[in-house]
């Protein structure tokens, strides 16, 4: 068998892991919903070896280094709700925007400019049920259509991330953004160009990473 062939094979799905089951069984998701994020996690390893959609080395820890850091974001959703929906931006994998609309069943629109990926996105909705629409654009190219949460993982540093995003915010949007060691000086540098409140929360999955929630942002004149 050649080596492309052999590369092309699905990974095997690693076995649900003890911290998924439990935040899980903290945020109340049903059995219903849990069979869902497996089918999305199958999918991904159908996918993987030909788009390298995540880290490769991060795959037989998919249940806690992807999913479990994208359910943690719904612990600081707050109570942004005006009916605009949600978005999750440059989601690539899915991370966290397909998880969020699994577990709670409200709209996802997923913004993704590279055409494979958002193919991948478009066979993870057919497989699981989804509530997304998935966006194959750059960003910035969107109309104006500001959102009542945004989420962005793995994306770009903030300053140019609040730059790109202007269709999707305004003052009323509530921004969840996973960050890494860099998050105080991404707020620093942000805060040049940008007014805004922030919170930060620890990760669960990564001592070095937080989620930060951004609310009332404004371009400073």
């Amino acid at each position: 068998m050649s080596q492309t062939a052999r590369s092309s094979r699905p990974l095997q799905l690693p076995k649900r892991s003890t911290l998924f089951e439990q935040t899980c069984d903290r945020l109340g998701l049903s059995a219903a919903a849990r069979e869902q994020l497996e089918a999305y996690v199958a999918t991904l390893g159908k996918w993987q070896p030909r788009l390298n959609l995540i880290g490769p080395k991060t795959w037989a820890d998919v249940w806690d280094r992807h999913v479990v850091d994208s359910l943690q974001c719904l612990d600081h959703l707050g109570t942004a709700d005006e009916g605009r929906g949600w978005a999750d931006i440059g989601t690539g994998a899915g991370f966290p925007g397909v998880v969020m609309a699994l577990a709670t069943g409200i709209p996802v629109r997923l913004v993704e400019s590279d055409q494979r990926k958002a193919a991948f996105l478009l066979a993870a909705k057919t497989a699981t049920g989804a509530p997304v629409t998935v966006v194959n654009s750059r960003i910035e190219s969107l109309p104006p259509a500001p959102v009542d949460l945004l989420f962005a993982r793995a994306f770009a540093p903030l300053p140019r991330l609040l730059d790109w995003c202007g269709p999707l915010i305004d003052a009323e949007t509530t921004l969840i953004l996973h960050k890494g060691r860099r998050a105080q000086d991404e707020l620093d540098e942000a805060a040049q160009a940008f007014s805004f409140e922030v919170e930060s929360f620890p990760s669960i999955i990564d001592s070095d990473s937080v989620i930060l929630r951004l609310r009332n942002l404004r371009r400073r004149p």
